[in-house]
């Protein structure tokens, strides 16, 4: 049982093996679609979260900016409650505030509110080396930077964004507004909008622009799609990664689902090819025994049949010898009508024992070369009695006196009485059969024609005329008796002389030919 299902076996392996390729390489396709389109998603995502920082961002950077014009057009801090009364009103606009502090000759000389933030006020900057770097920057270069998030004097973390005060042209001192980095930032984590991404917020370096420091935000995962973005700030430049927080599942339902068909396609295969498989192995079985039924048939009939029948046909010979003295004319007529229908029943006898040795290839054949004219002239001889009965005529045409093949004689005679036969059958009372020779192929063959007048092979049947048990006419009144064996048994013994045969039919009439190499 294995042999027989090992093919199948190994075609459903191939199949799973291809399979396997085409889905991963579809599914890569799919994955290198989806990150395209994640991509793209999240890069719009990440100008959404960057523009909504950077509004708040520029709040409070507005706000200072206004404190700057508002102390330039006061000539600095000659009125401190009023400069206190603008700044309450300004502070109600700003909730992540948490202080504003103004610093003239870089000493913190006012601070709202001051309640909470009484630890910055009097800060001189020179004294604060870690923040005193930054200032002598602004100094020197004369524009705001942002700073942060940094830890604050008074508690807490702060983004911290210094604007220097210029008087008649001449520096006078700073503000400072500290916004609540968490406030601000956390904004980014708790909006709902974002709550399936990942933000993290990086400051990058001034001296070399890939080298990142991360300011706010959680891990960053290593294997999950994200984006990132610059944020350009006054003195500073941030840098925003956004990434799912959650990768999808998307490409592990498609590879589910496609394995699933893949494996539900080979089930169907595999199941209808092992129905079909059982289905051959029936068959064979069935023909085995056929074969079987056929042989015991085949031997039943040289052994029950021929034997008595060539018996019997003895006994009729020697009845119309006049082994028994000589017969009334009744009886004598008798006698050869039985002879001859024993005779007819021997041949279809020979002829299926023949067909099962061809057909087994078992026939064992004598191969001798021969004068072709002489073997067609003595098959032709043989046909007197027939053809004078059924008023045929023989027409024998064959120039080349001298050819020689090299033939099995008593099968090449077998070969040409059952072509003539067949020619007779088939011919009206008063026809002519035409024998022929000639040499085609350049000279290397010979063609034996056997031609009758008849009405020809139908259209239906001529690609069945050389198959066992057929016949043009198959019905229980067919015109012509016979077994149908004749033309199967005549190419079996062609083929095994190196031969070929063939045919030609008209409404005309009917050209059979053999082919046999000339020596």
């Amino acid at each position: 049982m294995q042999i027989y299902y090992r093919p199948l076996l190994r075609s459903l392996l191939a199949m799973l093996l291809i399979g396997v390729l085409v889905i991963e390489v579809l599914v890569l396709q799919i994955g290198m679609s989806a990150r395209s389109q994640t991509g793209q998603q999240l890069l719009s995502r990440a100008a959404e979260v960057r523009a909504a920082l950077e509004t708040r961002l520029r709040d409070g950077i507005y706000l200072s900016r206004g404190l700057v014009s508002f102390l330039q057009s006061q000539h600095g801090l000659r009125d401190p409650d009023r400069v206190e009364a603008w700044l309450a009103s300004m502070q109600q606009e700003v909730d992540y505030l948490i202080s504003i502090g103004i610093a003239p000759d870089n000493r913190i000389a006012l601070i709202y509110p001051r309640e909470g933030n009484e630890a910055a006020l009097g800060l001189a900057y020179r004294e604060v080396p870690e923040q005193w770097l930054a200032v002598q920057e602004i100094m020197r270069t004369g524009k705001p930077v942002l700073a942060g998030p940094l830890s604050l004097v008074q508690g807490g973390s702060g983004l911290i964004y210094r604007s220097p005060v210029y008087l008649d042209g001449r520096y006078w001192g700073l503000v400072s507004t500290v916004m609540d980095a968490p406030t601000l930032l956390g904004m980014l984590q708790s909006e709902p909008r974002w709550q399936d991404l990942n933000l993290q917020l990086q400051r990058v370096s001034s001296q070399n622009s890939n080298e990142f420091t991360r300011i706010w935000g959680a891990d960053l995962r290593v294997d999950a799609a994200q984006q990132a973005m610059l944020i350009e700030l006054p003195g500073a430049t941030w840098r925003l990664v956004v990434q799912q927080r959650v990768e999808g599942f998307q490409l592990l339902y498609y590879r589910v689902g496609l394995y699933a068909l893949l494996l539900l396609i080979l089930f169907a295969v595999g199941f209808t090819r092992a129905a079909r498989i059982r289905e051959q192995r029936e068959r064979e079985t069935l023909r085995a025994e056929s074969e079987q039924m056929k042989n015991e048939f085949i031997s039943t009939i040289n052994h029950e049949l021929r034997t008595p029948l060539t018996s019997i046909l003895g006994t009729l010979g020697l009845l119309h010898g006049g082994a028994v003295g000589q017969l009334p004319s009744e009886a004598e007529r008798m006698v050869l009508l039985a002879k001859r229908n024993g005779e007819h029943l021997l041949k279809l006898i020979s002829d299926l024992l023949d067909i099962d040795k061809i057909v087994a290839g078992r026939m064992q054949l004598d191969l001798q070369e021969v004068a072709l004219d002489q073997a067609l002239t003595g098959a032709l001889q043989d046909l007197d009695g027939v053809l004078s009965q059924r008023e045929l005529s023989i027409e024998y045409h064959n120039p080349f006196a001298d050819a020689r093949v090299l033939i099995d004689n008593t099968r090449f005679k077998q070969v040409l009485d059952n072509l003539l036969s067949n020619a007779i059958k088939f011919s009206a009372t008063g026809g002519v059969i035409a024998v022929r020779v000639s040499r085609v192929s350049g000279g290397e063959r010979w063609r034996i024609e056997v031609s009758d007048q008849g009405e020809g092979i139908p259209v239906a049947f001529q690609d069945k005329v050389f198959e066992r048990f057929t016949q043009a006419d198959g019905s229980s009144q067919r015109k012509a008796g016979g077994t149908g064996l004749g033309l199967a048994i005549t190419r079996g013994l062609v083929q095994q002389m190196d031969g070929e045969i063939g045919f030609t039919t008209s409404d005309a009439g009917t050209c059979f030919y053999v082919l046999l190499p000339a020596l």
